[in-house]
């Protein structure tokens, strides 16, 4: 049997084989105005929050698992859906900036009732390729809360470093449209 040419033809179809890229997303956060995080949020951090995201990590999508057994084999079924985690690593300025502002917001969500301290967001995925259909909205996550704000690590030794930091979200629902 020839592997060569099964090789060859394999490597080829890879050549050819439109993959997807990681490094090309943005997000939007809909803080609106009226809730007690919108004093914290301005149209400037609409315009700017994408030069400060390094990654971002989606949600596991997992649940409540249903297992019993009864009549002698195992039934099973996924149960209710657990909360949306994801993060967002981020990169600061300004003196801290960005970072003081997700702590008064997480600080604030303590104190206010859910409805009055959630928010959306929408993580797009550019297009990877010239002749692909452009940018499409991957996640739709809603009713949003900050689950934690991550420390910050201060070190001497280290010279000319960006502060960095990550902020873990928790989201009741999510929609990820599916284009076919």
């Amino acid at each position: 049997m020839d592997t060569s040419n099964n090789f060859s033809s394999i490597i080829n179809k890879a050549y050819k084989e439109k993959w997807s890229f990681i490094n090309s997303f943005r997000a939007e956060f809909h803080i609106n105005n009226s809730t007690k995080l919108g004093k914290f949020w301005s149209k400037s951090d609409d315009e700017n929050i994408n030069m400060f995201i390094v990654s971002f990590s989606t949600p596991q999508f997992t649940n409540q698992n249903i297992e019993n057994f009864y009549g002698n084999q195992w039934h099973i079924h996924n149960g209710r859906d657990e909360l949306y985690k994801f993060s967002i690593t981020f990169r600061d300025s300004d003196q801290m900036k960005l970072y003081r502002k997700f702590v008064r917001m997480y600080i604030e969500t303590k104190h206010h009732y859910f409805d009055d301290v959630k928010f959306d967001m929408v993580i797009y995925k550019a297009n990877d390729y010239a002749d692909g259909n452009g940018e499409m909205k991957l996640l739709d996550l809603k009713e949003i809360l900050i689950d934690s704000v991550s420390q910050l690590d201060f070190n001497n030794t280290t010279e000319a470093q960006i502060a960095e930091f990550t902020i873990e979200f928790k989201a009741r629902t999510v929609e990820s449209p599916y284009n076919g």
